[in-house]
Order: C-alpha cells, then sequence, then structure tokens
C-alpha cells in the first residue's frame, strides 16, 4: 500500500504569510483572514494538478514555521500568538517556531525549515514539495530539492499599496522562483476580478464563521492545559 503513496511536503513560511495576510485584513478590500484549512485544500488541489496525473492517494504533510520564538518558553503574555498555534495545528498542521536565541524585535523567515524540509524529503520519501514563501532565503532549498530530484511548487506573492505616503511593494524574490519546477502567483488565483469585494470561498475566514464556539473551543484547550 505504501508504494502507492504519494508523499508530499508542504511548508509555509509564517514570516511571508503573516505579511500576506496583513495585507487582506487591513490593506486590501476584502479586509478577511486567510483560512488555513481552505489554504490546504486547495493545495491538495494542485498537487493533483501538478505531481498526481496517475491519481495516486496522497499523503500530505503539512508544516507552518513561525516567525517569532516559541511562546510557551519565552513569553507568557502571548495571546494572540496561542490562538493562531491553535488554528493551525486545528487545521491539520505541524507548528515550528523560529529558534533564535535572542529577541531583537526584528522579524524575518524561520530558516529552521530549510533543514527540516530536507530531512523530511529524505526519511519520508517526498516526492515533492510544496513551498509557500516569498523570500529569497529559501532559494537554496529549492535547489538542494531539485539536485535531489524533487520539484517544487513555489505559492508567492506580488502586490504593493499605499502607507504612511509611500508604496510598499511585496514580491516573490527571483532566485527562488527560478529554483523551483511551477510557480503560482496566488494574488491572481486569490483576486481574479476587482470588481467583486466579496472574497472567494474557500481562501479566507468567513465573518460568521468566527462564532462564539470557536472562541470557546480554544478557550477549552487553555482550560485544560492549566488543569
Amino acid at each position: 500500500m505504501s508504494e502507492s503513496l504519494l508523499r508530499v511536503g508542504f511548508f509555509l513560511d509564517g514570516y511571508t504569510l503573516k505579511k500576506v495576510n496583513e495585507y487582506y485584513r487591513v490593506h486590501h478590500r476584502f479586509h478577511a483572514n486567510l483560512d488555513f484549512r481552505g489554504l490546504k485544500s486547495w493545495v491538495q488541489l494542485q498537487i493533483n494538478r501538478y505531481f498526481n496525473k496517475s491519481r495516486r492517494v496522497v499523503e500530505l504533510e503539512s508544516h507552518y514555521y513561525h516567525p517569532q520564538r516559541n511562546p510557551h518558553i519565552y513569553s507568557s503574555s502571548a495571546n494572540g500568538v496561542f490562538k493562531l498555534e491553535f488554528e493551525l495545528r486545528n487545521a491539520g498542521y505541524q507548528v515550528h517556531y523560529s529558534d533564535r536565541l535572542e529577541d531583537d524585535g526584528h522579524l524575518g523567515p524561520n530558516l529552521s525549515l530549510i533543514e527540516d524540509a530536507l530531512m523530511f524529503a529524505v526519511y519520508c520519501k517526498m516526492e515533492a514539495v510544496v513551498l509557500l514563501s516569498t523570500q529569497g532565503q529559501y532559494a537554496p532549498l529549492a535547489d538542494k530539492l531539485r539536485i535531489m530530484g524533487i520539484p517544487v511548487l513555489l505559492l508567492g506573492w506580488s502586490f504593493e499599496y499605499p502607507k504612511e505616503e509611500r508604496s510598499i511593494h511585496w514580491k516573490t524574490d527571483t532566485c527562488l522562483r527560478d529554483n523551483c519546477a511551477h510557480y503560482v502567483a496566488m494574488e491572481k488565483v486569490i483576486d481574479r476580478d476587482p470588481k467583486v469585494d466579496v472574497p472567494p470561498v474557500g481562501f479566507f475566514v468567513r465573518p460568521e464563521a468566527k462564532t462564539k464556539a470557536c472562541s470557546l473551543a480554544w478557550s477549552a484547550s487553555r482550560c485544560g492545559k492549566s488543569r
């Protein structure tokens, strides 16, 4: 049975996703948060499109690399980080925090993703990798995976928005993009019709989905840990 499985790794650069989520929540007309569960479901469809022509059963490993240090160790008042971790784990992601020894107040990509992705690729016998990032620091990872015969599907973004009387430009690093077998411009996938103000179904959390039940579930999980 294991021979018929298509093993794929999905690695999310939390620094990129933080910036992207902020863009859609604050600066974009959608004013909505990305849906981690919906994103994962969409990625599974893309895996079938790019890597699974024979329609094998897909075994997907999903890992989120947080730009911040572990709040369970270094902080006691990081409820926002704890809630994000709860949402990610509930959507089926493993969460990895930055191993930086000191917090200088500046966030950046969690580069542990590189070593971990190579390790998972070897020991889990992955045949393909999906990487969500815009950061050039991950270009060597894509190159090493290519040499190993493991194609990478890169999910990146390019957008700009005004902030404090200047324009902020955000785009996928060219070297990273060139080192990957496939590239998807996510801003075009998500925002196909500029005349529509309603966020597309599947990519964003619906306002009505932010129910009291979700809040109670998270609170219950925190209470359970404190007992």
